[in-house]
């Protein structure tokens, strides 16, 4: 049985994770409005002494929910960079090996050249043309339809 998710299932799960995102974004905004009111409204008008434990246990609360914070954002960016590397291991062994660089050029004589190993691709849906000419001295080269020809003086 294969690991990986099919595409219906791989959908899937990036729309359970997009609801669980917009869910979250709504509780985080209803709590933040909540504790916003709270603040300003003071509906229990409690005593300083009272305010002010509830005032130190919030401190208290509040640094350990910016730690959990901080590692669950650790923990996502340690998840999105492995699955990077998977994701350009896959695209590297998925690519032929020696296969020419994928480049490509327009126009009438346009010509795009990779990694200038002597390979020429001249547009979509051409064939590649590997020069293997030498001239020595002050000799031209000459290529047109195909043929190849040097001209030395």
């Amino acid at each position: 049985m294969s690991k990986t998710l099919s595409g219906a299932g791989h959908a899937t799960a990036l729309k359970l994770w997009r609801v669980v995102a917009v869910i979250a974004i709504i509780v985080l905004a209803v709590c933040l409005a909540a504790g916003l009111l709270w603040f300003f409204a003071d509906p229990l008008h409690l005593p300083n002494q009272v305010l002010q434990v509830l005032d130190q246990r919030a401190s208290v609360v509040g640094m350990f929910t910016g730690m959990a914070l901080g590692a669950a954002a650790l923990v996502v960016a340690v998840v999105a960079l492995r699955a990077q590397l998977r994701a350009e291991h896959a695209s590297a062994a998925a690519e032929p090996q020696g296969a020419p660089p994928a480049v490509s050029a327009s126009g009438e004589r346009a010509v795009a050249i990779g990694d200038n190993s002597g390979i020429i691709s001249t547009g979509d849906g051409t064939h590649n043309v590997q020069m293997r000419a030498q001239a020595s001295g002050q000799g031209r080269v000459y290529q047109a339809g195909g043929d190849q020809t040097i001209n030395e003086r």
